[in-house]
């Protein structure tokens, strides 16, 4: 059995708070998840995905979700769970240790243990070198502008209806153009610029050190040191070297 699925997470922490997922015969399951660290469903996260720390307060518990997803899912056969991006499967072992239910463990395992990222899939199927938004594919394939407002039974629902028009199409010509990635207000005075994005979210820096002063105004909420702000900058750079996400982010550099 087919599994497209989608998580919401908290910021910093990155605990799954809903989750949605569809089965290949069209099944859904969505619910909102109470995280241990409820306070870090920011400012932020609550203007990307509409989720509200008091919404996530009332919510069940990550062992009940799981627990009830597990009952959810069909035990016959081999299954494959197909996310978007690679922020997923990070979500789901960030929670797995706050469950002690062993229904839900179980759950959490086999998505880990069994997600694919579609993304990289589809981006050989447009012959792309970057992946593109999960919104603009959809709205590729129904021929009208799609806006994603990341909930997680939408995006696992677009997936599902992304997965399976991709499935029948031969791809000549890629019907994307291969856009530079947007700007901000900074000059990109470097040789290579820096680009931050995450879920369908893209911005560019000139340098790690501009993306780590973003950081710290729009996630952080704080004024950086000097020293804290090399530590951030690093880490960013890491992050790009490992082709490893970072606060949420996925990073890579581009050449001027």
């Amino acid at each position: 059995m087919k599994y497209f699925i989608d998580f919401e997470a908290s910021q910093f922490a990155e605990e799954i708070i809903s989750v949605g997922c569809v089965d290949e015969n069209g099944r859904s399951f969505y619910s909102l998840v109470r995280p241990q660290k409820p306070k870090k469903v920011t400012e932020f996260i609550t203007k990307l995905t509409g989720i509200t720390r008091e919404e996530v307060l009332s919510a069940p518990t990550a062992d009940e979700v799981f627990s009830r997803f597990f009952e959810w899912l069909q035990k016959d056969g081999a299954v494959r769970f197909y996310s978007y991006g690679d922020c997923d499967r990070r979500f789901a072992q960030n929670t797995i240790y706050a469950v002690d239910d062993f229904h839900a463990q179980l759950a959490l395992s086999l998505i880990i243990a069994s997600m694919v990222d579609f993304s990289v899939e589809l981006r050989k199927h447009f012959r792309m070198k970057r992946s593109v938004g999960l919104a603009k594919v959809v709205s590729y394939y129904r021929g009208e502008e799609v806006v994603q407002r990341h909930n997680s039974l939408d995006d696992a629902e677009y997936l599902r209806e992304v997965y399976l028009r991709s499935r029948s199409e031969v791809i000549d010509v890629c019907p994307f153009a291969e856009e530079a990635p947007p700007e901000t207000n900074v000059p990109h005075t470097g040789k290579h610029s820096v680009l931050a994005h995450r879920e369908g979210f893209e911005i560019t820096f000139a340098s790690c050190g501009k993306a780590a002063e973003w950081l710290a105004k729009t996630q952080l909420k704080k004024k950086l040191t000097t020293k804290e702000k090399q530590n951030i900058s690093n880490k960013i750079s890491l992050a790009i070297e490992r082709d490893r996400p970072y606060n949420g982010f996925s990073w890579q550099r581009n050449a001027q």
